[in-house]
């Protein structure tokens, strides 16, 4: 009884810790889709991957999603910078490198 009372036990509190918490989040727009091309569908920026040092965040995602092409190619790229800790900071279009 004691032996399987503390496998119980372990796995309550294993199951404790996995299950997700209520923590209170507010979402902070950080870009916008200001592009005017008519070949793209806007207000959509998509595929972002993320990198975060410290208070540093470093974004970058498909502006203006352009059905179509392969592997669906987007009007451009933009990026945006945070070094205080996902505060609003720095969004842009990336320079043009032609």
């Amino acid at each position: 009884m004691t032996r399987s009372l503390s496998i119980f036990s372990v796995l309550a509190l294993a199951l404790a810790f996995a299950l997700p918490s209520h923590a209170q989040t507010t979402l902070v727009r950080i870009s916008a889709d200001n592009l005017t091309n008519t070949d793209s569908v806007h207000k959509t920026e998509v595929e972002p991957d993320t990198f975060a040092w410290g208070n540093t965040i470093v974004s970058a995602f498909h502006v203006a999603r352009r059905p179509g092409s392969i592997g669906w190619g987007s009007g451009d790229v933009g990026f945006s910078t945070s070094t205080d800790a996902a505060r609003p900071g720095t969004s842009a279009i990336c320079p043009d490198s032609r």
